[in-house]
């Protein structure tokens, strides 16, 4: 039996708006994608992280970005995707971890606070203490799998959706990091 049905991107987009953790933000819904961005505080003592959140229907999972001042320490973390960009690794994403029947606020967010918790703890100890599956780790295993001559060949083939989808995500990400004068 399922707990939820999976929610529609406007359902996303208000779960953000009224968590009690990311609704001091801001952002912007449309038929096919939303991108929220607020400040996270994951303890009394923590500086505050501006926080985006992508999400467009042709993605599995919502992208989540930090764009801070503090780019250079941040871009040596552990668990990124993209350490230019700063795109949080939250979850293993082969584990269906995260379905879109899963509230935000119970997920997404929440992981949010405890990567930013685990990074903290990281820049004064040097040790990675919030488990998980570092994205350098996912890639040689697959990379170890595939045959050959899709390894010199890659394993991509373009798509006319995903330039798309990059250029959306470029241009908010880029808009957000204007507004903070990076």
């Amino acid at each position: 039996m399922k707990k939820y049905q999976n929610s529609t991107i406007a359902q996303m987009y208000i779960q953000l708006k009224i968590c009690k953790l990311s609704r001091n933000g801001y952002g912007n819904l449309n038929k096919d994608s939303f991108y929220w961005v607020f400040d996270a505080q994951p303890t009394p003592l923590s500086k505050k992280y501006r926080i985006l959140i992508i999400f467009h229907r042709d993605i599995y999972a919502p992208r989540v970005y930090i764009v801070s001042n503090d780019i250079t320490k941040l871009s040596q973390a552990p668990h990124l995707y993209d350490s230019k960009k700063i795109q949080l690794c939250l979850y293993y994403p082969d584990g269906k971890e995260w379905t879109k029947n899963d509230p935000l606020c119970n997920t997404i967010i929440a992981w949010i606070y405890l990567w930013l918790y685990y990074y903290e703890e990281w820049q004064y100890s040097g040790i990675w203490k919030g488990g998980g599956t570092h994205p350098s780790q996912k890639d040689e295993s697959k990379e170890k799998k595939l045959s050959p001559l899709k390894k010199i060949r890659g394993n991509k083939k373009p798509k006319k959706k995903n330039n798309t989808l990059s250029n959306y995500i470029n241009r908010i990400y880029k808009r957000e990091q204007n507004k903070l004068n990076l």
